[in-house]
């Protein structure tokens, strides 16, 4: 048929649809002209100029080659093309409209204007230019419909051909603009960020997964395999910080903060949402358009408005799918630089932080929990506004259908909003509650790990185990709140869902007009039904994205009050302006200020204390100390000797007076020292730079160099958390290294030479303070906090200390020594010269194994997701609750379909049919839509409160049950940051994530069966085409999902060593100030903080390209519904609607269904994680068996060729030990470090590997006995004591001691009650700030006497204490457990003399036993030459 020949009068109205020309099926000529040629180009040009601006000044970055004169040409062909269509228009008056000219002449502008954009993008910006990409994709169909539209004119053919040409030297400056040129970059790592180099079209696309995830399907996805990320993306940018007093709080001014730090990527997600949103309201307007199409007879030009039906279709649907795949990556985008943003701050906030706040490990919690719970709200912010916006414009094109009927349901939906609203701020406050109890939890966690190995020793393990579980019964009670505000959410914003149609249907046809046609069409019902279903999402969505952004509110308001909390300040003043100012108010000043130049330190009148309230350690202390020399600190444990040194730190300001330091570096030895988790290497050098000769010289001075040679790797052994894969004597040395190394001017030792033998203490003393010792001949002031007399002659000046915290004497070591004659027996002599050669070392039999601190391997079992997982999980929930919960989903999905099919059939039926049945449609739409929501609500009650709370509490047990059953060479083996990932994140996951997505899983599926079966019944061919592309989507998922199952691994796994770095960094935080590494601290939390988020970054990017594949899918249904719909012409308007309504609704079932299948397998990942712990970590319990309710009666023992060792895979500790121990002897163990001292105690209690031989306690081979039993029954009193943030009554209760009036009375013999009652007596929190270390190791002991037993076990219990209470101590032992076996490891020879027998080691075997005293007269005794080197 010729086309129309349509006149110029009918093309020159602004239209839009054209009037009076062929079937009227095309818009008008000026309708084209000015608003899909004139408005883009302007758009366009405006945009151009914008942009040329800020390309102008940026450097030439790419080649010209021959990639840009094709570019230049195909731009100056659509220049020429413009122009010869100005040409034939200013010719053709029976074509030209009023606009053509215009259009013509802007074409020639903008193209002009173009060109020059395409030149200054490709030599000077990374990615293809989305101005001119978007641009060209826009007109080209708009020239295309422009062509159509000239050629059915009146002499249009000329004109049509030109526009065509326009049309095509656009396509070729497509081609020509898209074409990849990074291999023309001037630097090749311009182009190794795909999201920066990647255009438009190719990020709508998500090309840039497609490496990824084939190298996924093919091998076990690694960090290689990853691409890089944008500058903007991976970087952590520092903050300037506020030091000083708590800030004013200000609850928005971290968010106003995190806005304009991060503008374009919180505002770039809003124009590709508001074209989403256009395109979903597009939807039921084509519902509307289709039944009208197929509900009228076929007539001329329906085959033009069929295919345009399809276009339009394709248009809208495949547009839903590059618009949101777009607005996506934005918001992920967002939430990444946010997730960066906020690690950032808490962990820069934590190396700022005063020591006064107690911070309680919150950092951990708000590092995971925390920062995940305002990523979450971000990304779901734009969907928030778009949610109301969505609700309102769907409510007001209702009222277009439906009339007055449609306010009715405003009540519904505002008391929908209003009750979300007010749930919404109950969750988030109930949330700030429940993260309070997990950051409490994981606080009591982290120091259970901390002190796991003490724990073990003195058979806590179940005491611990109840202590922590109660912890999680009570943090599970207040998710409960939190859970039931979640439960009301659910339930009301799926409540719309069923209710708004039943509701709005209902009320229109009580009042529509019954005297003619029908009450309620087909077009207008699933037009309508479509609409509430766009509006009900909307409601579903805007309830759970408002508790999202109030619960990430709520998470922002605890890290705004972390980064609120008082920062350090450095108290102290400089030495040189207290010289001035001295000299300036004195009157012979020339001569005074010439002493303080000879002053390190100066104390004027300073008193200390730890809290605001709590009475002063340190009383009005004034003393110099003087520069160049050794300055020691003496005095009896607890009188504030550490405290002295922590205020010269700078680490605690004083609560009076003034202290004044050199402007130099200060090194810092803490009593406990601190031993990162790094190389032994690293620890020594830190953030200075690596000079050989001085680092052999430190390794020498600290007779390090023979450890590390009997090391597999060397220096490069790494320490593990706290140093537990070194010995106590390695870290102490090592610390002591690290200050020999940063040739500090100022050193500070407190009491850090403590449990070292008399070699190495010798050697060590020698090289460092004899006259020619490092530290002695370099211009260096050390001052050194000691209970013990041995090291006053080497000091230069003496400061005693009595032990209410004042100063009492200060002077020289001669004019001190008439006050300390008691003490003078005890005190080293040392050559001027470094202690002789010493013999090669044993392994130091305090060594965990000598392997790498290895990462969490995941998913061992799980990684492909097999079913065992999902069965294993079932398995915990119970199958029985599974099958209940199944049952009532599938109530919920049949009340909500079932209506729909009603309607569909309702619609059909004749006016009076439709009249009569009115009840039945009341009925159906009102009763079973209640159905629905009461199984919903009792679904999510069944998942929440019982599923959910239980398993909660199991995986918690299963973690925590074989945490604490591990091996010891598992704590060395695995890095502590993921064992505390395993209870904070996995928890986390499997807390909320894990039933979020299994709810939300098992509801869409269902619902998505459910309407695949209604589509497939309306429409028989869309079975098929189901059939078809559900079977390509599965094959996606499976290829999608293995590479996502390893990204979420990975994303955890990245996670762990900035946890464990933050860790590290708290516990250190004095000695990291000390040394000046705040800056390189920072510098290596930036380095793990940007490889963690790679990982997180491609997760996030992986489900939007799922989410890209699900609507492509549901695009390509809705095409073939409608195809098929179109061309068979044989439906009823009913049926097609129903289907159509229903391929909305599958659209979203689908998204759902894979978006939460995939969150539940990613999810299951940390149950599959949890499983493999369980099942894959060795327990150290080998035997149930209980001993003998009063075994050990005698205590004695009997070792017969006993062979120990830490690890099958390390040579033995002791070899061939037989011994016998008689009961009710106190018996004294000692040798050299390494000699096999600990072991040999270690090994009653279980924490060595026996190879060969037996170990009996009164003749029970306690291999055959279960060892937290064995533990039990013993009184056991460590070298590191345990801290533990609980009350001194709680603390006793750990160790089965409830009598509160024996705890008082043997506070009251140790001489500790007094600071408990002035702390509020035994409900005073026994935190590392409440005792110094000696007075830990003295309520160590006051606990131990309390308990009975008949074997006493104490591993140098008294190396930080002043030989006084030392004396005390052993005596009481010897006094509470006179009929018990002791058997004591110590250094100390007064500790020693007393004892029935001495047993010295080396080298892992006895090579000396009997009576202290008798050995003492044998010249040839070992024991006497080491007594006669004055110290064990």
């Amino acid at each position: 048929m010729p086309p129309p020949n349509c006149l110029l009068h009918v093309e020159d109205t602004f239209g839009p649809v054209v009037k009076g020309c062929g079937s009227n099926f095309d818009f008008t000529l000026l309708f084209e002209e000015t608003i899909l040629c004139i408005l883009p180009l302007c758009v366009a040009i405006c945009l151009a100029i914008f942009r040329v601006t800020r390309l102008w000044k940026k450097p030439v970055i790419f080649k010209g080659c021959f990639i840009l004169p094709l570019k230049l040409i195909a731009w100056n062909l659509v220049l020429g093309s413009q122009a010869s269509v100005v040409a034939l228009f200013s010719i053709r008056d029976e074509t030209r409209t009023r606009a053509s000219i215009a259009a013509g002449s802007i074409g020639i502008v903008g193209s002009a204007i173009l060109a020059c954009l395409s030149f200054l993008e490709h030599q000077r910006a990374v990615r293809t230019s989305s101005i001119l990409v978007l641009y060209l994709l826009s007109t080209i169909p708009m020239d295309a419909a422009r062509a159509r539209t000239l050629w059915r004119m009146l002499d249009g053919r000329d004109p049509a051909i030109a526009v065509m040409v326009l049309g095509a030297t656009k396509v070729c400056a497509l081609v020509t603009e898209m074409l990849w040129k990074c291999s023309l970059a001037n630097r090749h790592e311009l182009c190794d960020a795909p999201e920066e180099s990647n255009g438009i079209i190719e990020r709508a696309l998500m090309l840039r997964m497609m490496p990824i995830f084939w190298a996924g399907y093919r091998t076990p996805l690694q960090t290689e395999h990853l691409s890089k990320l944008d500058t903007k993306l991976q970087n952590a940018e520092l903050r300037p910080s506020e030091k000083g007093p708590k800030r004013k709080q200000a609850p928005i001014k971290l968010a106003k903060e995190i806005f304009f730090s991060h503008t374009y990527e919180f505002l770039a997600p809003i124009f590709p949402r508001l074209c989403y949103l256009s395109l979903t309201f597009a939807q039921p307007f084509l519902v509307r358009r289709a039944i009208d199409y197929i509900s009228k007879p076929k007539t001329e030009g329906s085959g033009e408005r069929g295919d345009g039906l399809i276009a339009a279709y394709a248009l809208v649907y495949y547009g839903i799918a590059f618009v949101s795949s777009l607005y996506e990556q934005s918001a992920v985008r967002a939430t990444t630089v946010v997730r960066a943003d906020l690690s950032m701050r808490i962990y820069q906030q934590s190396l700022l932080l005063d020591r006064v706040v107690d911070t309680g490990d919150s950092s951990t919690t708000m590092m995971t929990a925390d920062v995940e719970r305002v990523q979450l709200g971000v990304r779901k912010l734009h969907d928030a506004w778009a949610s109301f916006v969505s609700v309102a414009i769907g409510l007001w094109l209702i009222e277009a259908q439906l009339g007055l009927a449609a306010l009715v349901t405003l009540g519904l939906i505002g008391g929908s909003l209003l009750l979300g609203g007010y749930w919404s701020g109950r969750a988030s406050r109930f949330q700030k509650n429940w993260m309070a109890a997990i950051e409490k939890r994981l606080h009591k966690t982290v120091q259970v790990l901390k002190g796991i190995k003490s724990i073990k020793q003195m058979g806590a393990a179940p005491a611990i185990k109840t202590m922590l579980e109660d912890e999680r019964q009570s943090e599970i009670k207040l998710s409960k709140k939190f859970r039931l505000q979640l439960i009301a959410l659910v339930t009301l914003s799926f409540t719309s869902l069923t209710m708004l149609p039943a509701l709005g249907l209902s009320v229109h046809n009580a009042v529509s007009d019954k005297s003619s046609g029908r009450i309620l069409t087909a077009q207008t019902a699933f037009q309508v039904m479509t609409l509430f279903n766009i509006v009900s999402s909307s409601i579903q969505d805007c309830t759970s994205h408002v508790m999202a952004i109030m619960v990430g509110l709520g998470s922002l308001q605890r890290i705004e009050s972390f980064l609120n909390q008082h920062t350090w300040t450095d108290p102290r003043k400089s030495i040189r302006d207290a010289s001035i100012s001295t000299d300036e108010s004195s009157v012979g000043g020339t001569s005074e200020k010439k002493v303080l130049t000879d002053v390190a330190v100066k104390i004027q009148n300073v008193s200390a204390k730890w809290t605001e309230d709590g009475e002063a350690i340190i009383r009005d202390a004034t003393f110099d100390v003087p520069a160049h020399g050794l300055t020691v600190v003496a005095g009896p444990t607890g009188s504030g000797k550490s405290t002295l040194l922590r205020v010269v730190l700078g680490d605690l300001a004083p609560s009076s007076g003034t202290v004044s330091v050199d402007d130099s570096q200060v090194a810092f030895c803490d009593q406990t020292p601190w031993i990162a988790n790094i190389s032994i290497k690293e620890n020594i050098v830190g953030a200075l730079p690596f000079y050989e000769e001085r680092y052999r010289m430190a390794l020498h001075a600290c007779a390090l160099d023979q450890d590390i040679e009997d090391l597999t790797d060397g220096d490069k052994h790494l320490c593990g958390l706290n140093g537990q894969s070194v010995s106590g004597g390695q870290k102490v040395r090592i610390a002591l290294a690290r200050a020999i190394y940063s040739k500090a001017t100022l050193v500070l030792l407190d009491d850090c030479l403590v449990g070292l033998d008399t070699n190495t203490e010798r050697h060590i003393l020698g090289e460092i303070f004899a006259p020619r010792g490092l530290l002695s001949s370099a211009p260096t002031t050390t001052i050194l906090a000691t209970s013990s007399p041995r090291y006053l002659p080497f000091a230069n000046y003496i400061i005693l200390i009595d032990a209410d915290g004042r100063i009492v004497r200060q002077g020289t070591y001669a004019e001190i020594a008439p006050h300390i004659e008691q003490l003078e027996h005890d005190v080293l002599q040392v050559s001027d010269h470094a202690a002789t050669a010493r013999e090669p070392r044993a392994q130091d039999s305090d060594e965990l194994p000598n392997t790498a601190i290895t990462n969490d391997i995941a998913f061992k079992k799980g990684a492909n997701g097999d079913w065992a997982v999902y069965k294993w999980y079932f398995g915990v929930i119970g199958w029985m609750d599974f099958v209940v919960f199944l049952f009532l989903c599938l109530g919920f999905v049949i009340g909500v379909i079932f209506p729909q099919i009603y309607l569909g059939l309702w619609s059909e039926k004749s006016l009076q049919n439709q009249i009569d049945t009115l009840p039945s449609f009341y009925g159906i739409f009102f009763g079973v839509g209640s159905m629905a929501w009461v199984a919903l609500f009792s679904a999510c009650v069944w998942l929440f409160l019982r599923i959910a709370v239980r398993t909660a509490a199991l995986f918690h047990h299963l973690i925590l049950t074989t945490t604490l059953n591990a091996r010891m060479d598992f704590f060395s083996q695995t890095d502590s940051g993921v064992t505390l990932n395993r209870f904070s994140q996995d928890l986390q996951i499997t807390d909320m994530e894990l039933p979020l997505a299994f709810v939300g899983a098992t509801m869409n599926l269902l619902m998505l069966i459910a309407q695949c079966i209604v589509v497939t019944i309306q429409s028989h061919y869309a079975g098929f085409a189901i059939l078809a592309i559900a079977v390509v989507i599965g094959f996606f998922h499976e290829f999608y999902l293995r590479t996502s199952r390893r990204l979420r691994v990975m994303d955890i796994e990245a996670r762990s060593p900035v946890l464990s770095l933050l860790l590290e960094s708290l516990d250190g935080l004095a000695t990291v100030r000390a040394y000046g590494w705040a800056a390189w601290y920072l510098r290596r939390g930036i380095e793990v903080l940007e490889r963690s988020q790679v990982p997180f970054h491609f997760l996030q990017s992986a489900q939007v390209t799922l989410n890209l594949s699900v609507d492509l899918f549901v695009a390509t249904l809705a095409l073939v519904v409608i195809s098929i719909a179109v061309v068979q012409m044989n439906t009823s308007g009913g049926s097609l609607g129903l289907a159509l309504f229903n391929i909305v609704g599958l659209g979203q079932s689908v998204k759902g269904v894979v978006f939460f299948w995939t969150s539940l397998e990613i999810t299951l990942g940390a149950v599959a994680r949890i499983r493999d712990f369980t099942e894959d970590t060795k327990s150290e319990h080998e035997s149930d068996t209980k001993p003998p309710v009063e075994w050990p009666s005698r205590g004695e023992i009997h070792f017969s060729d006993v062979t120990l060792t830490h690890s099958t895979s390390l040579p033995p500790t002791i070899s061939n030990l037989t011994l016998d121990i008689k009961p009710g002897s106190k018996m004294a163990i000692c040798g050299r470090t390494g000699s096999g001292k600990s072991t040999l105690v270690n090994s009653l209690l279980g924490l060595v590997q026996v190879s060969s031989g037996i170990i009996t306690i009164d003749d029970v081979d306690i291999s055959t006995l279960a060892k937290d039993e064995v533990r039990s029954r013993f009184v056991v009193l460590p070298q590191e004591s345990l801290i533990l943030s609980v009350s001194i009554r709680e603390y006793a209760k750990l160790f089965g001691i409830s009598d509160e009036q024996e705890i008082i009375q043997g506070l009251k013999k140790t001489g500790l009650w007094q600071t408990i009652e002035q702390g509020g007596g035994l409900d005073m929190i026994a935190s590392s700030d409440t005792f110094s270390h000696g007075e830990r190791q003295l309520f160590a002991m006051t606990l131990a006497c309390l308990k009975k037993g008949k074997l006493v076990l104490m591993d140098e219990p008294t190396s930080h204490v002043d030989n006084d209470i030392q004396t005390q101590l052993r005596q009481a032992v010897f006094d509470t457990f006179p009929d018990s076996t002791v058997l004591c490891v110590t250094h100390q020879v007064a500790t020693i003399v007393d004892f029935d027998i001495v047993l010295v080691l080396d080298d892992g075997k006895i090579v000396e036993q009997g009576d202290p005293k008798e050995l003492l007269h044998q010249p040839t005794s070992r024991f006497a030459q080491l007594y006669s080197a004055g110290e064990l």
